[in-house]
Order: structure tokens, then C-alpha cells, then sequence
């Protein structure tokens, strides 16, 4: 920094600066100091300081000048109130032997900080408690677990006393690799900023369940690296998948593998309304082949089949287990993506569109070609239905179709 920079820093700073010796003589002190500190000097002057400033923080100058060390903290948080209301804090640094350093600051503004900050915890807290199945913890950069929160209590049914300080390994199934796991998710995160795991996480007894993690760089420096965990409890996602198969047959259609229409919307209803509840974006996909009806007439319906069974594969293999995917129509597919926004959406939509545009189907069907036009919809007030979710996204496809087709198109995109 420049002698000029500092000049301007120490003139315009909202920070009293005062440089005095041991006895407080005052050496030179800053617009902000001097009309920090006027309200406590009955002269207006700010010198000798620490005389002027004995009825509020009593003997200072005693615990300056008994300081033995040529540099360290005198003070530091003391607060100074009038009896008019006036409030400052003082922090006193010993520089050099003989030198000191006072910094003032209005502590009107630091209790606002203070409010600010509790009343930003609470909302914190009450977002954590209100979380039914997502863990939210912090590790370091080995996978040791920093900070633990209600939530993460709840989902993993281990308490805080249990797991801080321990490796996140714990909380996964002994078949997960354990150590070398963990140093694998990390590296993934710290070197791309995140790393997503879909697969089984562990209970406080070993007790395994369905679950997806993510993991986010909070911070990464020379000295400390920490991750944000955030993991999702599948085991109600899967219950509800049960209860549907039992109620009304198979939950799978037949011909592709996917949820059948009933099932899709059954869980798209439940997804639906927990994004609304928590405030979290929802996107769907609505996958079309092109030209289907003249595939079937010139190729035969085997290959119409095929083409069905070929676009549930890739979107299946494209989708995190999360993902929900349905048969929705005769050869539309949904595929729908909790806690994702509508950009995401067409990140994926655009790698499905591609595989499927570069597929060789095998044996008899060589040669044959299907490509497929892709709507992307996220969840908006007007759209708190399954149906009207869809329809947005079937309003996407026509545009897609309509523009040429083998094209992605998001219902806000300008096509």
C-alpha cells in the first residue's frame, strides 16, 4: 500500500485511530477518533488519553505501562458508555516498547452486527430444524467431522458428541472403501468446487438407507480447506415407490423399464409439494422423439421399441438417483429433478439430446435413427400441479418441434 493509501485510510477511516506513548501523551489521532471520543472529555481534547478516559475504563495507562512485552493487547472490547447514552469500544495495542495504539469504534453499529448476525442464526436454526431428510454437517480437508446440526442429527440418529471429530467414513456402509472414499469425494469437490455420491449412507447403528450427497468447498486456502455435506434421506422416496407398486400393480412400465405415468405422478406430487414447502427449485424434462409416428411406419414398431427402450436407458444413465423418470404418454418420458434450477435442467436436457442423436442402434436395427426434442420447465407459482408443471414443458417441446426439431428448448427460451 501506498504512503498516499494510508494516508487516506487513516483520514477517512470510520475507525478512531490514536497513536500515543506510555503516558498517553497523543501523538496523532484521526478525524473519526476525536469525534468518537468528544462526548467523553469534558475539554473536547482527547490528551492526556489515558487521564480522559479514567472514569470510564480506570486505570489504563497502569495496565499499558505494565505490559512487559515489547508488542501485545492492552485492551480490546472494552466498552465506554455516557451517561447519556453514548457508546464506544476501545481496543489498546502495544506496538513498540513506549508505543501505543488505541482503535474506537461506535458500538451502535456493532450491536446492529450483533442483531444481524442472531437474527440471521435463528433463521439458520429454524431452516435446520424444519429439514425432515437432509444432513447438513461440515468436515475439514481429511473428512473430519467439524460441526454437526439438528438435522444431521436427526437423518444419521448420532448426536453431535458422538460424531465431531471423527471421519465422515462412519456415516457410510463399511462396503463404501471407507478412508479412500472419502479423499476421493473431497479431491472431486476441492479441485471442481463440489462432488455429487449417489449411493447408500449409514445410521448411528450401521443401519444403512438410500441417500444422495453432495459435498461443497466453503473454503479453500493455503492453510484450511472445509466442505459443506449436505445429505439427502432417500428412505421415504423409496417407501412411497413401494406403496405405489403395491396399490396398482407394477410401478415400472413394462416396455422401458421407468416409472409407469401413475407412479411419476404420485412422486412428482410429493416432490412437488416439498419444493414449495422449503423454497426449493423443481425442473422437469420432457423427453419426445421426433417423428415417431413415421419411424413406426417405415422401420416397424420393433423399432419403435427400441427407440423408447434406447431414450429411457440414456436418460437413466444421464439422471442422478435422485431424478425421478416416467413413461408420461405413448413415447413421451419426464424426467424430474428435485433441487434443481431450470439451467440445470437444460444441462442435462442438452447431454441427452446428444446421446441420443448419436446412438448406432445394434444388430437388425443398424442404420435406424431417432432423435428426440426436449422441454425443460421449472416450477413456478402458476405451476403447483403435476399437470401444469407438464404442460409447461410440453408447451417447451412444440417450440423445439416447431424450430426444427432434435433441439432443447426451455419455456423461457426465446425460440
Amino acid at each position: 500500500m501506498t504512503p498516499e493509501a494510508l494516508l487516506d485510510l487513516f483520514v477517512l477511516s470510520p475507525v478512531g485511530m490514536v497513536a500515543m506513548d506510555d503516558e498517553g501523551q497523543v501523538e496523532v489521532a484521526n478525524p473519526a477518533a476525536k469525534r468518537l471520543l468528544h462526548p467523553f472529555s469534558r475539554s473536547g481534547e482527547i490528551a492526556p488519553f489515558f487521564d480522559v478516559l479514567s472514569p470510564w475504563v480506570g486505570d489504563l495507562g497502569s495496565r499499558a505501562r505494565g505490559l512487559e512485552a515489547s508488542s501485545g493487547v492492552v485492551a480490546e472490547g472494552a466498552r465506554l458508555v455516557t451517561e447519556t447514552g453514548d457508546a464506544v469500544l476501545l481496543a489498546l495495542v502495544k506496538r513498540a516498547p513506549g508505543r501505543f495504539v488505541a482503535l474506537i469504534t461506535e458500538a451502535a453499529q456493532l450491536a446492529q452486527l450483533e442483531d444481524e448476525t442472531r437474527a440471521l442464526t435463528a433463521q439458520l436454526q429454524s431452516i435446520d430444524r424444519g429439514v425432515r431428510d437432509y444432513a447438513l454437517y461440515v468436515v475439514d480437508g481429511e473428512g473430519v467431522v467439524q460441526s454437526w446440526s439438528e438435522s444431521a442429527e436427526r437423518v444419521h440418529q448420532c448426536g453431535a458428541s458422538d460424531i465431531v471429530g471423527q471421519s465422515m467414513a462412519l456415516l457410510a456402509p463399511s462396503a463404501s472403501g471407507g478412508l479412500s472414499y472419502v479423499r476421493d469425494l473431497l479431491a472431486e469437490a476441492a479441485q471442481r468446487g463440489w462432488s455429487e455420491d449417489d449411493g447408500e449412507r449409514a445410521r448411528r447403528d450401521g443401519t444403512p438407507f438410500p441417500a444422495s450427497t453432495v459435498v461443497a468447498t466453503l473454503h479453500q486456502g493455503t492453510d484450511a480447506v472445509r466442505f459443506q455435506v449436505i445429505t439427502r434421506d432417500l428412505s421415504e422416496r423409496r417407501r412411497l415407490e413401494q406403496l405405489a407398486q403395491g396399490a396398482g400393480g407394477s410401478s415400472a412400465d413394462d416396455l422401458t423399464g421407468v416409472a409407469t405415468r401413475r407412479s411419476f405422478y404420485d412422486t412428482a406430487g410429493v416432490e412437488i409439494s416439498r419444493a414449495r414447502r422449503y423454497g426449493q427449485p423443481l425442473t422437469v424434462l420432457l423427453v419426445d422423439p421426433d417423428l415417431f409416428r413415421e419411424i413406426n411406419e417405415t422401420h416397424g414398431t420393433e423399432f419403435g421399441d427400441e427407440c423408447l427402450r434406447t431414450i429411457a436407458w440414456i436418460c437413466r444413465q444421464e439422471s442422478r438417483n435422485t431424478d425421478v423418470i416416467g413413461r408420461v404418454g405413448g413415447e413421451e418420458f419426464a424426467v424430474l429433478l428435485p433441487s434443481t434450477e431450470l439451467s440445470g435442467g437444460l444441462v442435462l436436457a442438452e447431454r441427452i439430446r446428444e446421446r441420443m442423436q448419436r446412438h448406432v442402434f445394434p444388430g437388425d436395427h443398424r442404420g435406424g435413427r431417432c432423435t428426440v426434442s426436449v422441454g425443460v420447465a421449472e416450477l413456478v407459482g402458476e405451476a403447483a400441479t403435476v399437470d401444469a408443471l407438464l404442460g409447461m414443458a410440453e408447451t417447451a417441446v412444440k417450440r423445439a418441434k416447431s424450430a426444427g426439431r432434435n433441439l432443447v428448448v426451455g419455456l423461457d427460451d426465446d425460440v
